[in-house]
């Protein structure tokens, strides 16, 4: 009976190993680390000369799984490599599981004196170098009405040329004043319209847009842009949206009211957001 316990036992451990996920770096867990100063870990910055780079190499030795983060990305590794995206002093935070579970957290700051590995430019437009907040593009220079939302082709229009408001016009119904601001650290985005400020989080893919003429995506968590209604879909929210067009000053936000197919140039909703501090 022993015998044939053994054996069965053998077989589900096998089974229950097998459909998981493989893991990364396996660690000797023998040891329970108890204490975060007990971690043998370092965050070593990549040298060009003399200067610090935006590239780090981090490092865990200690008996445990670790999580590695700037705030921005994270990293399930004990060794790997991190590029950083702003220049001066960075947090890093190390979070490690020891062998009975427990989750221990060490922070480690790094300074970046050069960007010199490249990153994403779009975390650049959305959040400058660190905190960037956007306002209604009141000024724009886009021929006709100069319209800050409305609708036109979802396709073939890169602004609303259907119809939309103006700042001559937005009044009631959009607030001129709102302002929305997307935070580096954290991935934050956080949304002032009517003197009450909404927060959240926001997260963009540019190999994911449902225009063919759009060049990427943006998905909003908690709250949304501005007026993020679509007006001709029973005003429901909107959290994700097409994006059309992103530089240092320009935002341009669309969402198609039909259901997508290619080809289909139906009817979008158009967003046009500035820089606070920018003029046309």
């Amino acid at each position: 009976m022993n015998k044939i316990f053994y054996i069965i036992s053998a077989f589900i451990l096998v089974a229950l190993f097998s459909a998981c996920e493989p893991i990364v770096n396996p660690v000797d867990m023998g040891t329970i680390i108890t204490s975060a100063d007990e971690l043998q870990a370092t965050v070593t910055p990549v040298m060009d000369g003399t200067k610090k780079t935006n590239k780090v190499i981090v490092s865990c030795t200690s008996p445990v799984s670790c999580q590695w983060t700037d705030g921005v990305k994270t990293y399930t590794s004990n060794n790997t490599e991190m590029i950083l995206f702003v220049p001066g002093d960075i947090e890093i935070t190390l979070k490690a599981m020891a062998a009975d579970g427990t989750v221990l957290t060490k922070k480690f700051t790094t300074k970046v004196d050069e960007i010199k590995f490249p990153v994403e430019p779009q975390y650049g437009y959305f959040c400058g170098s660190g905190v960037k907040t956007w306002v209604w593009a009141v000024d724009n220079t886009y021929t006709g009405p100069q319209r800050i939302w409305g609708n036109g082709n979802s396709i073939s229009s890169g602004v609303p040329n259907w119809w939309g408001k103006s700042a001559a016009d937005a009044e009631p119904d959009i607030d001129l004043t709102a302002k929305m601001t997307f935070t580096l650290n954290g991935l934050k985005f956080s949304r002032t319209e009517r003197g009450v400020t909404t927060t959240g989080n926001f997260s963009f893919d540019m190999g994911s847009h449902k225009a063919s003429t759009s060049i990427g995506s943006v998905t909003f968590i908690g709250t949304t842009i501005p007026h993020g209604i679509a007006q001709n879909n029973g005003q429901k929210v909107v959290y994700t949206f097409d994006i059309k067009k992103l530089t240092n000053d320009e935002m341009i936000l669309m969402y198609p009211t039909d259901p997508f197919t290619p080809g289909n140039d139906s009817e979008g909703w158009f967003w046009l957001f500035k820089r606070e501090g920018f003029t046309y």
